[in-house]
């Protein structure tokens, strides 16, 4: 006997509701190297079009002796790359302004060089809303910052049109904001091969951090005080 009831799917659907795409939010934070104001505020009232983001197990073939080949994961891929969003953009242009700043404070444009990570990234919140409003599902892109901005056509044949910004965000990974997220993330510093032995052994060039192959853990700071793992 089929499993698929229409009157169960009905019910279920009266009951509990679907998604509706349309009802969301997008928090968008200002990072520490702009100053608070009510473009922030603005940006994130005014996001028209959004994702949320993927997430992909990266896989190896394994086959043991004669059996047969299957998938094994080897890591995680959270779209960091790049998300996009879409806003409108209000008269003053506010919406605008503020993704200009946010990007020439990340490089700066007259010396070409790169503000410090932890003054430009921001974790940027998105979240599913019911019809009465409540959140029902959240996520946070963290490390995130803008990367791309798209053209604003000007065009005076287009009478009744508005600007939208398009902007793609980078960001290193994303969590269920509803969730604690304790995961021990690797320092951002230049890997390199993990030595090839059973002991404590510095990493070239930076002697904070070290690898302990045999327990396939790293560990960084003064005298080792914070530990992250190491995938074999």
């Amino acid at each position: 006997m089929a499993t698929f009831s229409l009157s169960n799917f009905q019910t279920e659907v009266k009951r509990n509701g679907l998604a509706r795409v349309n009802r969301f939010e997008v928090l968008i934070p200002s990072p520490p190297v702009l100053s608070r104001s009510f473009s922030e505020r603005l940006v994130s009232l005014f996001a028209e079009v959004t994702n949320f983001p993927p997430l992909n197990l990266s896989v190896r073939p394994l086959k043991i002796g004669s059996g047969p080949t299957y998938q094994r994961p080897i890591g995680s891929e959270y779209g960091g790359d790049g998300l996009s969003m879409t806003f409108h953009v209000d008269r003053r242009m506010f919406v605008k302004t503020f993704f200009d700043d946010w990007m020439q404070a990340i490089i700066d444009g007259t010396t070409y060089e790169a503000s410090y990570q932890e003054d430009y990234i921001s974790k940027i919140n998105i979240s599913q809303l019911d019809e009465a409003g409540n959140k029902t599902y959240s996520i946070d892109l963290i490390e995130a910052f803008p990367r791309s901005m798209n053209l604003m056509e000007l065009n005076h044949s287009s009478q009744n049109q508005t600007h939208r910004l398009n902007i793609i965000f980078a960001y290193r990974y994303w969590v269920d904001s509803r969730k604690a997220d304790n995961r021990q993330v690797v320092p951002n510093v230049p890997f390199q091969t993990i030595p090839n032995i059973n002991s404590a052994t510095p990493v070239l060039n930076n002697p904070g951090i070290s690898w302990d192959v045999g327990s396939r853990t790293g560990s960084f700071g003064e005298n080792g005080t914070s530990s992250f793992p190491v995938a074999p």
